[in-house]
């Protein structure tokens, strides 16, 4: 039995409230995901070149449209 398919099962079988906590854990694990790749605000700085500038903002559009390994 493939990995999925054991996947799928355990799921099936949970109750409700761990179905929900199961839900919890991975909502909560993206959200880190999600932080750990962001763009924080403070790595754009006013005194960057023009180059810097330019380089930063395309790697925000780049995270933006989700493409943050390209």
């Amino acid at each position: 039995m493939s990995v999925k398919a054991k996947f799928k099962t355990l799921v099936r079988e949970l109750d409700g409230e761990a179905l929900d906590e199961l839900s919890r854990s991975v909502a909560s694990e993206l959200e880190g995901r999600r932080q750990k790749g962001a763009i924080k605000i403070e790595n754009i700085h006013p005194l960057m070149s023009a180059e810097e500038k330019r380089q930063a903002m395309e790697d925000i559009a780049r995270v933006l449209k989700g493409n943050r390994d390209a």
